[in-house]
């Protein structure tokens, strides 16, 4: 966020000295002025330390005593501005119920265990033994097994942080929403959940009957309404938001909001080559497997608009202008969208972006759709790079790298080179590389130009191009 934002200040603060030292080494690389990091204990955190916009307090609140979370919270009061917002992550109930029956298990089977390494790989042992063993058609086999899934493909360093830690604790969402209340603090809505408000609850519950009983919750119980929607989806962490009581919240949100922010969508066609002028339901889907049907012509258009200008964002005028666009006759020019078709496609959107298929913005991203003449690629991802393969691109999101022509050229993208020259200058790289000359059978690989514009595109659809 401060590599991205130079013109924003930011404070970091961690227990763990280590940690800090290995950030300020990142941010000494980075040449970062506008980020200071701290190694303090939170409860030594105290209101002169200035106020801010956010305060994110990930991964902690579930894993600290009482008197730390009563402090976060105090801070959130005492360190927000007027309108700041707080971001507090936690397990919550009730799906935190299937989780504490193998975390009971675990910490039973390594209670006296010291060393975390051996913590970790019995608790994987021991928790992989009893799902193979246990009955899948019984209630209780179903439950091991899926919390196994879960745990085999949880890092290793996040089980130990989240499971084998003894005083961890869940809570419901009317819970902690009711001690933020205690310090000033009101429940905003959460960072990642859809908006449960008007038409939108139809489209998140099964049966009828439950989105009823859901709309009969008055709009100003909103902490009411998704505790529900907790108990119906079985929700085992959050991400709340939280600001100042003093603030007024305009709810229910109005759908025209949504026109407001820049979108974009790595959305595409189930079908290739569709029409969006060809009447009936067309079907689009995200490269993360989520699906969508829709049969309004301008949505199906503003959906390939998205499409075509990913990662790029755009605003709701040039995006509706772009999908009548793509609707308008070869030979003519698009003609304005009605007030029917304009409204229809703000529902459209605010639903999709609720049911995080579309993403929407407050500011234009620095992310470069296609290639330049000296193409860059984004300076905390090349360093990131150096040393593994995790990358976080321009959309905050991570990014697997693995390709060995891909890395080298990646490296190599610090916008003093031409195409041509990162033809020359990649073929030289991977001559030299260390992985040829110790033995392997492998070929240096003969790199064109053609190649190295397909892995740029590549990059650029990624989101790893600095406009």
């Amino acid at each position: 966020m401060a590599y991205e934002s130079p013109r924003s200040a930011f404070l970091g603060v961690d227990l763990s000295a280590p940690a800090i030292d290995t950030g300020r080494k990142t941010i000494a690389e980075l040449g970062l002025t506008n980020i200071e990091l701290r190694a303090l204990n939170i409860a030594d955190l105290s209101a002169d330390m200035g106020r801010f916009d956010y305060v994110i307090a990930h991964g902690i609140y579930s894993w600290v005593p009482a008197s730390v979370r009563t402090k976060i919270l105090a801070i959130f009061r005492n360190n927000l501005s007027p309108q700041g917002v707080a971001f507090l992550s936690y397990n919550c109930h009730p799906g935190s119920y299937l989780r504490d029956l193998t975390r009971a298990i675990m910490l039973f089977h390594v209670r006296d265990m010291l060393d975390p390494e051996q913590r970790i790989q019995q608790a994987r042992m021991l928790l992989q033994a009893i799902a193979e063993r246990s009955n899948g058609k019984e209630l209780y086999g179903q439950v091991v097994r899926g919390q196994h899934e879960r745990v085999s493909k949880t890092a290793d360093a996040v089980l130990f942080h989240d499971d084998l830690e003894p005083s961890a604790e869940a809570f419901f969402l009317h819970q902690v929403a009711e001690e933020a209340s205690r310090h000033g603090l009101q429940y905003l809505s959460d960072a990642t959940a859809p908006l449960l408000t008007g038409s939108l609850l139809e489209l998140q519950t099964e049966p009828a009957a439950t989105t009823q009983m859901l709309q009969q919750i008055p709009e100003d119980q909103w902490v009411t309404r998704e505790q529900y929607f907790d108990f119906l989806n079985g929700r085992m962490f959050r991400e709340t938001l939280l600001c100042r009581c003093e603030v007024t919240l305009d709810r229910p949100v109005a759908p025209s909001r949504i026109r407001d922010f820049l979108f974009s969508s790595d959305i595409i066609l189930s079908e290739q080559d569709h029409d969006p002028r060809q009447p009936g339901p067309t079907e689009f889907k995200t490269r993360a497997g989520q699906k969508l049907r829709t049969d309004h012509a301008l949505a199906k258009a503003a959906f390939l608009h998205l499409n075509a200008i990913w990662p790029n964002s755009i605003g709701f005028d040039d995006l509706v202008a772009g999908a009548r666009s793509r609707l308008a006759d070869q030979a003519a020019s698009p003609g304005p969208a009605n007030s029917e078709e304009i409204e229809s496609l703000t529902g459209i959107l605010l639903r999709t972006f609720c049911a995080n298929v579309i993403d929407a913005q407050a500011f234009p991203s620095t992310v470069m759709a296609t290639t330049s003449d000296r193409p860059k690629a984004s300076l905390l991802a090349r360093k990131q790079l150096e040393k593994g393969n995790l990358l976080t691109n321009l959309r905050h999101c991570n990014v697997l790298l693995e390709d060995r022509v891909t890395r080298r050229l990646f490296l190599l993208l610090d916008g003093t080179r031409t195409v041509d020259e990162l033809v020359t200058d990649l073929q030289d790289a991977l001559a030299c590389d260390p992985v040829e000359n110790s033995g392997s059978a492998r070929a240096v690989p003969v790199i064109s130009r053609e190649n190295v514009m397909s892995n740029l595109r590549l990059l650029a659809r990624l989101s790893l191009l600095v406009a």
